[in-house]
């Protein structure tokens, strides 16, 4: 049995060395024979996607490779972890956490930007999860605060949640307690869980947390933060009954409800991130968990249940102490999953045992969201590079950019990373689609147009220059022989650039580029 409360320390690593401990004696139960530790340059380009959500630009790639330090993965994750990326990163994963309705209502979209901007500056500031998650339950709604469609108010809130929600306490219910508790209580919103313990009355019980909610004439221009929210005792009916029920916690305690006009929210915010609550912390390091490796511990993350078991419960267990312990930081968290020996090891598949995803004999493999896509195009082409100084999903509320059309085409409300599938048209978009053939463009491609026109380079530079700012990995001695024989085969300069926009366009589709692993 691990002793969480001696194990968990801050930034030593001993956390690391217990996920190790406790997977690899798991594996060893399971008959899982373990995969090998990645090469340097598979773990730079895992470790960046995941912590900043695009592959890393050739110089960190060329500079990584040539460290000889034994702790250069330790200080790079350090340096991942204190960048802009992954501030933008990781508002970006939130956001899609917390308001997954955005992926497939167009008109939801003009509600981000001041949620997005709220955000990323708890992100900034490196705000306890804990104290996240009580700004989003408890933030003030009764608050006039009328802006036009994509403009930002001037003192952040998360308000927008609310709206998104459409401020009905059944979507708050379903949302917050999948977000913050995992739990899929809405399957119990309008009969008796068929699978879990949970009731239609326990359902409308937590509902009524947000009754008392209620926006007072909306503007049709504007959009409206016109809201108003009453104290007290809330109450909720039952639809198509007569009964109403009082609001009462998810353990079937009953709030204390204080005279005044104490919000039902405050109580549910602070029960919700109690130390002793028995859902929160679990979800939580069950959810990051989740980000790296492509599948929680519980799986699906949001689906804690009686007959849905934590494939590693003494982990989840150690994970979730871990993060009260060191007061929800997430940063801590993430660099000790990251660190670990099981983060680590190779995507390739050394036995058939490793198979077995739910045992991390091997890193999975993993897709990408659609920013990923489109961040690591503008990186690995120079093409559009000036729009990225703003974060693309901002750039996408305008008609008929690369950036929307990109986002519009791989945004996906799958919850699975671990079994990406291309459409034809995202297919064909690749292959044949305008951003595509500028981007391997003498003309259009500032990363092309620099590697083809490099003085002095041999055909072998330019060739591992495309591997390096495609694949971050230098090309194997097969790969250089081939790619050299058919480069050289062109018998004008032409031609010659030609191949080399082929083997740029081939790299750019291949699935090592557009998957993580």
């Amino acid at each position: 049995m691990v002793n969480a409360d001696s194990e968990v320390q801050s930034k030593t690593g001993l956390l690391s060395a217990q996920i190790d401990r406790l997977v690899d004696e798991a594996q060893k139960r399971e008959g899982i024979i373990p995969a090998p530790r990645s090469t340097d340059a598979e773990f730079l380009r895992r470790v960046t996607l995941d912590l900043t959500g695009k592959i890393p630009p050739v110089a960190e790639v060329r500079r990584f490779l040539a460290d000889q330090s034994p702790r250069k993965r330790e200080q790079l994750v350090d340096r991942l972890l204190a960048s802009p990326g992954f501030v933008v990163h990781f508002t970006n994963v939130w956001r899609d956490l917390l308001l997954p309705e955005i992926t497939s209502n167009l008109q939801l979209r003009g509600q981000i930007p001041e949620f997005e901007a709220w955000l990323r500056s708890r992100f900034q500031a490196n705000t306890p999860y804990d104290e996240l998650a009580r700004q989003i339950l408890s933030t003030p709604l009764d608050v006039n605060s009328q802006t036009q469609p994509g403009e930002l108010t001037q003192d952040l809130t998360p308000r927008a949640y609310y709206v998104v929600k459409q401020l009905k306490p059944e979507n708050l219910a379903a949302g917050t307690s999948r977000a913050f508790l995992g739990v899929r209580i809405e399957c119990a919103q309008c009969h008796d869980h068929p699978f879990d313990s949970w009731k239609q009355q326990q359902f409308w019980e937590y509902a009524a947390f947000f009754a008392n909610i209620e926006q007072t004439q909306p503007d049709q221009i504007a959009v409206t933060l016109n809201l108003r929210e009453s104290g007290g005792r809330p109450q909720i009916k039952i639809p198509d009954t007569n009964r109403l029920v009082d609001a009462i916690f998810l353990d079937g305690i009953q709030p204390e409800w204080e005279q005044g006009d104490t919000a039902p929210r405050v109580q549910l915010a602070e029960w919700i991130t109690a130390q002793d609550n028995p859902y929160f912390a679990k979800a939580t390091a069950n959810r990051v968990w989740s980000l790296f490796f492509g599948r929680g511990i519980v799986d699906p993350v949001d689906d804690f249940s009686s007959s849905n078991p934590a494939t590693h419960p003494q982990l989840l267990e150690l994970l979730a102490h871990a993060l009260r312990k060191q007061e929800y930081d997430l940063k801590f968290l993430i660099r000790e999953i990251v660190n670990s020996q099981t983060y680590q090891r190779t995507s390739r598949q050394t036995d058939s045992s490793q198979s077995r995803v739910e045992w991390y004999g091997k890193m999975p493999t993993r897709g990408l969201s659609a920013e990923q896509i489109f961040a690591n195009l503008v990186q690995a082409t120079g093409f559009f590079r000036q729009t990225t100084e703003v974060d693309p999903f901002l750039l996408s509320q305008g008609p008929n950019t690369p950036e929307s059309e990109m986002r519009d085409l791989f945004q996906t409300d799958s919850e699975n990373q671990l079994d990406p599938r291309a459409t034809i048209l995202q297919a064909l978009a690749l292959m044949n689609g305008t951003f595509m053939t500028n981007a391997t463009s003498l003309e259009q491609s500032d990363v092309f147009t620099a590697i083809v026109e490099f003085p002095g380079s041999t055909i072998s530079d330019k060739i591992e220059a495309f591997y390096l700012c495609t694949l971050s990995r230098p090309p194997s001695e097969s790969e250089v022989k081939k790619l050299n024989a058919y480069i050289s085969s062109a018998k004008t300069e032409e031609e010659r650039t030609h191949a080399y926009s082929n083997l740029f366009w081939a790299l750019l589709n291949s699935s090592e580029f557009l998957l993580n692993h």
